[in-house]
Order: structure tokens, then C-alpha cells, then sequence
């Protein structure tokens, strides 16, 4: 009996250290440690993901490490009160692109108490604390003065991949349309899947095709479509991790 209780006194001590387990750390944190986990959308580990803890005082200061080939981080945090954060390097269809990567614990921690702060790479959705940043890529629509269409609200615009997607998944056609005039969605799509597609468009109360190209010195295809990739974080551009495109009727 003596044998068991102790065993068990081993165990929970073991726990509240934050030892390794094989899937990673145990969930509670160590006192003076950031550390966790980070995952892709499918739930594969992400080594050499860059993981900061950043001062709430001084956005300067912050404590830099890496995850490993498991996907784990440790990081000593000396006393303060910081935030996690973590990006990751990717090289798509030959652009650069810096990704941010969403925490599951983006409270305020102090050093002395230490924090778990798991991060997963999302390809879309609205970034943590933002109702106007996104973690997928920005379309900006531009109208030709060729064009005598005005209501871009009204043109249907559809996504179809022609390659994996950033992280290698695939995904199936989509057709969107922005919103309306006067809003924050107008003449663009804020929050796309970072891919090569290739992008159609219809003008929904007639039907008619609509033609788009690169107003970059691009041309217009025999089928109005383009095809194309996202601009990756070329610090030239002012147009990081977004791609423009211009229409015709």
C-alpha cells in the first residue's frame, strides 16, 4: 500500500514539473518557462517555427526560441509581464512569406508564473485580438476604365485551385462576391487561403463574363480568367501576402 501512494505522490509531482510526455509537454507550466506546442490545421507538428514572448511594457524586448522536431518549445522568461507569439517561413511558387500562427492562450503572463501556450498555423479566419487582420491572404479588385460595371458587389468571383495550398492541403472551387459599397469588405476578399488559383467571374444579373488580369502589365485571356498566386512579403511591395486584380465587361 505503501508502495502505491507513493507512486502516485511520484506521478503528480512529475505532472507539476512539466515534464515530457511522448505527445509533448504536460499542460501545466513550469514557473519561469513559456513553452507548448504547434500544429498545423491537420494536426501535424511544426519544427523550427519561431516562437517570441514579447514585453507588454517595451514590444522591443522580446525572447526569442524555436520549436523543435517534434513541434515542443521551452523558453526561459525572466520576471515581467509578456504575450506569446509565433510565425513561421514558407517558400510558395518560388515568393517568401512570413505566417502568423494562432495561440491558444494569448492572455497576459507574468515570468514568475510561467505559461502553455499552444500555436496552430491557420490558413484563414480573423487573427487573435483583430476583427480586421486575417491569417489568410488579402484580393484586391480593381474595375478597368474600360468596364462600364461599376457595382463590383454584383460580380461573382470563383476560386479554383490549381495547386496545394500553402500547407500542401487542397480544397474545392469557391464563389464569393464582396460587400457592399461603403463597407470594409468592398472591391476585396480580406481573408482567402493562400494558394495558386484560378480565378473566373460573372456578373450575376446578366451572367455575362466578366475578364481579369495582372493590372501589372497583364493581359486579358480569351476566357477572362487569370491565373495566379499570391505576392509573398517583398519588403518593395506594399502588397504583402495579397494578389490585385483588374476587371472588364
Amino acid at each position: 500500500m505503501k508502495t502505491i501512494v507513493l507512486l502516485l505522490l511520484m506521478s503528480l509531482l512529475l505532472t507539476a514539473a512539466g515534464c515530457k510526455t511522448q505527445n509533448g509537454y504536460a499542460p501545466e507550466s513550469d514557473a519561469g518557462f513559456a513553452m507548448g506546442k504547434v500544429l498545423d490545421m491537420r494536426g501535424n507538428p511544426i519544427p523550427n517555427a519561431m516562437i517570441m514572448a514579447i514585453s507588454t511594457l517595451d514590444t522591443n524586448k522580446r525572447i526569442a526560441g524555436k520549436t523543435d522536431a517534434n513541434g515542443n518549445y521551452r523558453i526561459k522568461i525572466p520576471a515581467g509581464a509578456w504575450k506569446m507569439s509565433a510565425e513561421i517561413e514558407r517558400v510558395y511558387h518560388g515568393r517568401q512569406f512570413t505566417l502568423m500562427l494562432h495561440p491558444d492562450n494569448p492572455k497576459v503572463f507574468t515570468g514568475q508564473d510561467g505559461v502553455v501556450c499552444n500555436f496552430e498555423w491557420r490558413l484563414y479566419g480573423p487573427r487573435t485580438g483583430h476583427t480586421d487582420r486575417f491569417y489568410g491572404g488579402e484580393v484586391k479588385i480593381n474595375k478597368s476604365r474600360e468596364s462600364r460595371i461599376s457595382d463590383i458587389e454584383n460580380i461573382v468571383f470563383t476560386f479554383t485551385p490549381v495547386s496545394p495550398r500553402i500547407d500542401g492541403s487542397t480544397a474545392e472551387p469557391e464563389s464569393i462576391v464582396c460587400g457592399p459599397r461603403g463597407t470594409a469588405d468592398y472591391a476585396r476578399f480580406p481573408d482567402i487561403p493562400i494558394g495558386q488559383y484560378k480565378i473566373s467571374a460573372r456578373y450575376r444579373p446578366t451572367g455575362q463574363r466578366i475578364f481579369l488580369r495582372n493590372p501589372a502589365g497583364g493581359t486579358y485571356s480569351a476566357d477572362g480568367s487569370i491565373t495566379t498566386a499570391f505576392n509573398g512579403n517583398n519588403k518593395s511591395s506594399s502588397c504583402a501576402n495579397c494578389l490585385t486584380l483588374e476587371y472588364k465587361d
